[in-house]
Parts: C-alpha cells; structure tokens; sequence
C-alpha cells in the first residue's frame, strides 16, 4: 500500500527536505532521604546526595519524502550513573491516506497521555519532570502509558468550526525490559478547542511475554493480559493553565498475584502566567495493591509547589519543591522486599514524608 501510494504521488521526484530540531533539559534534585527516589543507585535516583536524574538531550530529525510521505526520528541521551545512554527513541513513516486519515508505521510515540508525545520537552510544560503517578515507567510503578511501542497507527483527523477531533487507533508490541507486550491494541481519542481546551480518552490491552521465564514473577504474568484507561483534560484560558489525568491500570492475573499490580492514580496541576513568570501546584496520588489482603498495598501522594521564568520563548528555569508522603499498608505484602511503590529498591524509609528541592533549565533548538 505504500509503495503504490509512493509510485502514485506526483511529488516523488521532488527533492527531499529535511529538518533536525533539539531539545535540552538539565536537571539537579535532592531529598533529605538516603533511598533512592524513582530508581537506583546505578540509574541515577535521587537522594540526598542530590542528582542529576532527568537530564537529557534530544535530536528530531525529520525528512518530508514526498507530497504524500514523511518520515521522523528521534534520539535520545539520557543521564546514568556511569555517562551517558543514547538510545532511538522512535522511528516511524507517514503515509497521508487522504486530506483526514494518516498511516503510520515504525516505532511510535505511545499515544496515552495528554503530553506523552512530548513527554521528554520540559518546555512543553509546567513540570521539571511529568506527573510521576501516571507518566513513570518503573516496574513498581502505576505504568499507566508507555515510552514507544512498534507497529501501525490509523490516525483520523476531522475538524468543525473551532474543533479538532481525532481517533488514533494502534496495534503493535512493546518491548521492555525482561518483558515483551505481545498484541498491542488501543484507541486515543482526543477532542482540541482552538488550542484553548483539550480532551483525551485513551484505552489499550496487551498480552504479557516475558524474555525471561526465570525471573521472579514471570511464569505467573506469562499470556496475562495488562491493559490500562487513561481520562486528561488540559485548559489554557486567560494565562490560568489547568492540567487534570486520571489512569486506572488492570491486569487479569490471578491466586497470590490477583490484582496485585492494579492501580488507580491522577494528579491536578494549576498555573499562573505572570509576564514571565509562571507560579503552579501539582498534587498527585497513586494507589496500588501488592499482596492477598485488602490493606495490603502500598500508594504516594505528592504535592509540588513550583515557579518558573521564560527567559525566551524557547528557554525556561524551573523550581520546584516537593513532599512525597508514601503509604505501605502492610509490611507482609508481597512486594514489602522489592520497594516501596516510588523507591523501588529493598529499603526501610526513614520517614513517612520525603522533601524534595529541584532547578531546572529546559530549552529547545
């Protein structure tokens, strides 16, 4: 289908155009906790040593094929605690069907989540780092969207009057680590208000394979399905910014693993613009079973205050501080030796509250 829409297009002799656009975010966080907040030592989390954790390099390099024909990439340098780790982070061809439907095929931008598609662009938004409740990907974590999965999307775009509408559908696989989503299926459907309010809906459903059948937890997460429903909605109006999410993640494992990986999480975030200035809050929650009982689990809450200033239109400072309060509901539950829902790691806490103090500079090029 797409080489014959390649041979159709009257642009195909056109000389090709290329673009290459960037993004810089330089981070620094610590807390007045030793465990390590969001990773591990050698990831590079947080703790009072302070961190560098989130900084990151990106390079888009997009080339326009043909009148019909696009295709785009990204690279990505993430901070580790031994350098750098640069990685494609997606890759993909656009295939314009017609005026309205697009065909995409390569390794995608997961489509769940009101930013997830910029998620890596801090100046995109008002955070230094995404809602972590329902944009992180630890394996403790709610893991309510994705990074990129490989397959197809069907994209429709419809517009009326001073509305947007479009249904993306996808189907593919995600690749993680120790663990493969088999037979990925989801639909995002998003609704845009003259760039002042916008709405998404986004469901998908996927089989667990893990690569390796030896790792704890393994046989019994294997052919599972996992899936998860994410509701966002985004306002803009009269420099108020208003973000609010809310994801519920499902999966149909059963006995000693029922509902252990369960989870319901949502954040709301308010901002100001002063000028330059930009003062906002954000609250989070995310709960999450772990073992057989109905106390057992374990859940944050997180409330950050921040203030930023555009030095351009294309360069921010961020400030932010940070009260992560974490709940374990049962030191016997299953997960009591893996961590403690955002500190992944085997470690008693020194308190119940966590205070966390970050800068940030984000650009883009």
């Amino acid at each position: 289908m797409i080489g014959a829409a390649m041979m159709a297009s009257e642009g195909i002799a056109a000389k090709m155009e290329t673009k290459i656009d960037g993004f810089l975010s330089t981070r620094y966080s610590i807390t007045d906790e030793p465990a390590f907040y969001l990773e591990d030592r050698d990831s590079g989390g947080i703790n009072e040593d302070g961190s560098f954790y989130g900084t990151k390099l990106g390079l888009n390099i997009s080339t326009q094929v043909n009148e019909k024909m696009s295709v785009a990439t990204q690279l990505l340098s993430t901070i580790q605690e031994g350098g750098y780790a640069t990685k494609l982070d997606w890759a993909f061809a656009n295939l314009n069907l017609s005026p309205t439907l697009d065909l995409r095929v390569g390794k995608i931008k997961y489509p769940v989540g009101l930013v997830n598609e910029y998620v890596d662009v801090g100046v995109a938004y008002p955070w230094i780092q995404a809602p972590v409740v329902v944009y992180s990907e630890l394996p403790t974590a709610a893991q309510a969207t994705r990074e990129a999965y490989t397959g197809i999307s069907f994209l429709k775009t419809v517009s009326v009057e001073d509305w947007v509408y479009s249904a993306d559908f996808f189907a593919g696989q995600v690749d993680l680590t120790g663990m493969t989503i088999k037979k990925l299926l989801g639909v995002s459907l998003r609704a845009n208000w003259d760039d002042m309010v916008e709405i998404q809906l986004a469901t998908y459903q996927g089989t667990m394979r893990p690569t390796d059948l030896t790792a704890p937890m393994a046989t019994a997460m294997d052919g599972k399905t996992h899936g998860a429903t994410t509701l966002g909605i985004k306002s803009d109006i009269n420099n108020i910014l208003v973000f609010a999410e809310y994801a519920k993640v499902e999966m149909d494992t059963e006995g000693m693993m029922k509902d252990r990986m369960n989870s319901d999480s949502w954040y709301v975030t308010l901002a100001y613009r002063m000028g330059k200035w930009m003062p906002h809050i954000t609250l989070q929650d995310w709960q999450q079973k772990s073992g057989m009982g109905a106390t057992d689990g374990y859940g944050s809450t997180i409330t950050t205050a921040g203030l930023n200033y555009s030095i351009s239109s294309k360069t921010v400072v961020k400030f932010e501080v940070s009260t992560i309060e974490t709940d374990q509901y049962n030191n016997t539950g299953l997960l009591a030796s893996t961590g403690i829902g955002l500190f992944p790691t085997d470690i008693t806490l020194q308190d119940d509250s966590t205070q966390m103090y970050s800068v940030a500079l984000d650009t883009v090029f």
